[in-house]
């Protein structure tokens, strides 16, 4: 019995002697993960929770580049920037009702319009503050800033804000900038885009805005705790956007517009210099207000501007695609002597041109009589171009106003161009189903029909008459200007027809002869000492009672500077209200140039 008792004490104290080493050696595991754990956080991982420490008293502040000012060509200074204000909330979207009511009284917005504005808000990475407002007016800024102290939770930031000195002038030149949108932001968030950036949106602020838009800078701050600011710890300056320097010179433009909106015209008058592809005016009437539609605009503002039934919007000077009525027979008529047509072979006009029981009649009654290329133009004849469009067909008009650009974007440098339509026997029946017809090509010959252009086009079509072959890619833009003063010219490309020169001079003669002669359609561009070309037409619409009225042509006619096109909506006849606005812009550029020589 007693070697029983003895056999168990000593199994009893190896027993416990067991369990004293595990504690030890769980003890000692233990010890050592903390140990390590703490290894790893403090010397491992030291940079990392430094860095989420400072993210509680170091801030991010993003100081927005500068974009590059737009001058015109004579220097001019047309687009600036100029201080601008928004609300920032500091609480992220966390508020109460005291707050809200403080904000309420000091604002002057209903507590509901604040409440939604801190739940909606856009809010800031690395900062995290609540954008509520992001374009208040001078006077409500400089009234929070005054009682800043009182609403801790409340931030004036200010910002660089477009400013448009002439507002609406030039508009669709101009374009205007706006938040980048959502889809947008996807594009170009590569490019180092933020979500709050302003970027172009029309015209040359969106077609150079990799030149325009500058480089944002930034400001690490420390702050305490309760959000205020100690000290700036690193900064870097924001870079200033190159300057755009324009072809425009904005006294023509200024006088072609007056007068449109004096005679509440709508429409469009370019002119462009062939030699180069300078555009001088382009001009799109109505225009709408730049300054107006880049700030917070009000509901009833926004759709005056939207829905507006004159379309103040649109371009028409390069998205308006309209019939050109006849100043297209100068490209019939290059086309019809290219196919062998004898221009002193004379025709006789009765009023009308009959293919069986069709008849296309004259605009003149009773018709003009005998007439040869140059009394078609002058008195611009239907009839001519009836019997040669029945005669030699299609195919040669469409290759000569193919090779002017007629239906092609003449790559003018800013957003929204249309092609305008060159319709040909595929394209009808692809669309309509039927085949050409004789009374499509007499239709195409005098610019009716499915023919369809942009003033710019038909600008463009008579630089190419006025060099006799050639011109270059029309532009608005002269050169850019780095804030280092590196200078970047921009041209246009060359651009060659090549159609026998000596028919382009008889069609040049009869043109001088369309403003100079007694029964000219163009006479209302006769000027005292310069031959100016010219051709009227007169294009049949649905939507106006009168006929849409143009004139193009160029000027001086032997040695041109200018080729012009003007174009009025429901105008009527091409030698009234399209001839006086292009006279506008003859005397007053003749005038400057008068002027610049002395």
């Amino acid at each position: 019995m007693k070697l029983k008792r003895k056999m168990l004490s000593v199994k009893l104290k190896r027993s416990e002697k067991g369990r004293g080493e595990n504690f030890l050696i769980i003890v000692a595991i233990i010890y050592s993960l903390i140990f390590a754990r703490l290894f790893f956080m403090q010397i491992v991982k030291v940079e990392k929770y430094k860095k989420m420490s400072n993210k509680n008293s170091i801030k991010v502040k993003r100081i927005n580049g500068y974009r590059g000012k737009i001058y015109d060509s004579e220097g001019k200074l047309l687009v600036n920037n100029e201080a601008g204000y928004r609300l920032v909330y500091l609480n992220e979207r966390k508020y109460d009702e005291k707050k809200l009511d403080e904000m309420s009284k000091l604002l002057g917005y209903d507590k509901e319009v604040i409440e939604k504005k801190i739940k909606y808000g856009e809010i800031y990475n690395y900062t995290r503050e609540n954008v509520i407002f992001d374009d208040i007016s001078k006077e409500k800024a400089h009234k929070i800033i005054e009682k800043n102290s009182d609403y801790p939770y409340l931030e004036v930031q200010i910002y660089s804000k477009r400013k448009y000195l002439h507002d609406s002038l030039g508009s669709h030149i101009l374009g205007y900038v706006r938040n980048v949108s959502s889809a947008e932001y996807e594009k170009m968030k590569d490019s180092g885009y933020k979500k709050d950036d302003i970027i172009g949106k029309q015209g040359i602020e969106k077609e150079y805005e990799p030149y325009l838009r500058g480089e944002n800078g930034y400001r690490y701050i420390e702050v305490n705790a309760h959000n205020r600011f100690v000290k700036t710890l690193e900064e870097k300056s924001p870079k200033i956007g190159d300057d755009i320097y324009l072809t425009v010179d904005f006294d023509l433009q200024q006088k072609i517009t007056d007068y449109m909106n004096k005679r509440k015209m709508k429409g469009a008058f370019v002119a462009i210099e062939p030699k180069t592809g300078r555009i001088i005016t382009m001009v799109s009437n109505p225009e709408y207000p730049l300054n107006t539609i880049i700030s917070r605009m009000t509901t009833k503002e926004w759709d005056d501007i939207m829905f507006n039934k004159d379309r103040p919007l649109e371009n028409r000077a390069i998205t308006g695609r309209y019939p050109p009525g006849s100043i297209f027979k100068v490209l019939s008529a290059l086309a019809f002597l290219e196919e062998g047509m004898n221009p002193n072979k004379e025709f006789f006009d009765p009023g009308y041109y009959q293919i069986g029981k069709w008849k296309w009649r004259s605009w003149k009654r009773g018709g003009h009589g005998y007439t040869n290329l140059s009394k078609s133009l002058i008195e611009s004849v239907n009839y001519y171009y009836y019997r040669a469009a029945d005669k030699y067909g299609r195919k040669k008009m469409l290759e000569v106003a193919d090779a002017f650009g007629i239906g092609r974007k003449t790559g003018v440098d800013i957003p929204g161009e249309k092609p305008g339509l060159l319709p040909d026997n595929d394209w009808k029946k692809s669309k309509l189903k039927e085949p050409w017809y004789t009374g499509d090509s007499i239709n195409l010959s005098i610019g009716q029909g499915y023919l369809l252009v942009t003033p710019l086009q038909m600008a463009k079509a008579y630089s190419i008459l006025a060099n006799k072959g050639y011109t270059y890619t029309p532009h608005l833009v002269e050169k850019i200007v780095t804030e280092e003063g590196k200078i970047k010219e921009i041209k246009g490309e060359r651009e060659e027809v090549k159609y026998n020169k000596r028919y382009m001079e008889e069609i040049k003669e009869a043109l001088v002869q369309t403003v100079e002669a007694k029964d000219g359609t163009a006479k209302r561009l006769r000027t005292e000492g310069v031959r100016v070309a010219a051709k009227t037409g007169s294009a049949q619409n649905s939507k106006y009672k009168k006929p849409h009225s143009w004139v193009s042509g160029y000027f001086p006619a032997d040695k041109p500077e200018i080729a012009f096109t003007a174009f009025i909506e429901g105008g009527g006849s091409g030698g009234k209200d399209a001839a006086e606005v292009a006279k506008i812009f003859v005397d007053a550029y003749l005038e400057k140039e008068k002027k610049n020589k002395k």
